[in-house]
Parts: C-alpha cells; sequence; structure tokens
C-alpha cells in the first residue's frame, strides 16, 4: 500500500499541547473550511491526497475513545479528516475485515463532539428532512453514489465488484436514504465531496469542540 504523506495537523497531534483556555473559540467553522474552495467534486478512481496515515497518537486515542466496545484498528485505511488540533475526526475504512467479511462503511466518524452533534440532530428529526432534500437532487445523489462505489473499490485489495452506495446504501432502490447523519457527516467530512453540503454546513455551524477534547484525560474532563 502506497505510505500517505503526514499533515500538519498530523503532526500536531504529535506534538506536546498546550492546553486551550475554556473561552477559545472553535477554529475549524464550516463556514472557513467552505471559504477554502476544497469541497469540489473529486476524483473516483484512486484516495483524496489530504487522507494521512494513523500515527500511534492516533491509535492511543482511538483505543482510549473505544475502551467499552470492540474495536478492530486493521480495519483502519488512513485517516480523512482531522480537527485544527490534530486529532483524528473521520477513518477511511477498507472495505473488508481480515476473514474477508464485507465492511460496508468507508468513513467512520471518530470525533465525540460531532458524534454527539449528530446525536442531536437526530433527536430534532433532522433524518427526515435530508431525505426531503435528496429527493429534490436525485441526479447529485446518485453520482455521489456511484462515485464512492468507486473509491472504495479503489483501496480494496480484492477484486470484487462493489454495488452499493455510501455506507452500504442500495440507492437503486432507496435512492434518498439516508441512514444517519453520522454517516452523513462522516463522508462530507472525510471525503470533502457531499450533495447536500450546504445544509450540513447550516446545521453543524462549527466542526469541532472549542477545547480540544481529545488530548484531555479522563482527570482533566
Amino acid at each position: 500500500m502506497k505510505k500517505l504523506p503526514t499533515s500538519v495537523n498530523q503532526k500536531k497531534s504529535e506534538a506536546p499541547k498546550e492546553k486551550p483556555g475554556p473561552d477559545k473559540p472553535a477554529k475549524n467553522r464550516v463556514e472557513d473550511m467552505i471559504a477554502k474552495d476544497t469541497f469540489k467534486e473529486p476524483a473516483a478512481d484512486h484516495p483524496p491526497a489530504f487522507w494521512t496515515p494513523l500515527s500511534d497518537g492516533d491509535i492511543a486515542i482511538l483505543r482510549n475513545r473505544n475502551s467499552r466496545r470492540r474495536f478492530d484498528l486493521s480495519i483502519i485505511y488512513a485517516v480523512a479528516a482531522r480537527c485544527s488540533y490534530g486529532f483524528p475526526q473521520v477513518l477511511v475504512c477498507r472495505p473488508h475485515r481480515r476473514l474477508g467479511t464485507p465492511f460496508p462503511t468507508m468513513f467512520w466518524l471518530t470525533c465525540p463532539f460531532l458524534d454527539r452533534k449528530c446525536g442531536e440532530l437526530e433527536s430534532l428529526r433532522k433524518i427526515g428532512e435530508l431525505e426531503e432534500l435528496f429527493m429534490t437532487r436525485h441526479t447529485e445523489v446518485s453520482i455521489w453514489h456511484e462515485r464512492y462505489a468507486l473509491l472504495r473499490k479503489s483501496i480494496s485489495a480484492k477484486e470484487t465488484d462493489i454495488s452499493t452506495g455510501v455506507g452500504g446504501i442500495n440507492w437503486r432502490d432507496v435512492p434518498n436514504a439516508v441512514k444517519c447523519l453520522h454517516l452523513q457527516v462522516a463522508t462530507w467530512l472525510g471525503w470533502r465531496y457531499h450533495p447536500a453540503e450546504d445544509w450540513l454546513k447550516e446545521q453543524l455551524e462549527v466542526t469541532e469542540c472549542a477545547c480540544g477534547i481529545c488530548g484531555k484525560t479522563d482527570d482533566d474532563q
């Protein structure tokens, strides 16, 4: 597998951290990210250049965050998105587990702040709202699913046909399916491409916490 480059934010996560103050604003605001003009339609036949390899620091953080459930590190292909503190927010997962069983979700949300935010939005019935929006953007959503399948195939070690779309959704039968907002946010931030990025931007407002919670110990929290 081609070695992925180390990002600036990844280097930050491996360096000693300055403790952020309680009034420190979130740096990674959605409007700032959009202003960088990075959310354009990507190539689907090879991994994006902004993906970075998993570091020892990342592994320690992920194990701490998943200490109460089974977590298989071998399925991780890369880190797709990091916050301004350098911590992983979205992981890229391989299409198959070690024993060959399929794993349909390519982008996995690991940021506790975004995980909680998505849960709050789901409790407000925002999934139905996004499904209605998908109905008005049928062509864009179909292309998005098709390109996702191609991208998954490009990182697969097996010569297999991957027919399902985002998160294993069979978009030909259920073209407006959302599944969950965690999946939608992870795919958007991890790929920098989403047919409803404007809606996600409006709902989230910010894409990281203001205190770098992943760098805190249990005693600090």
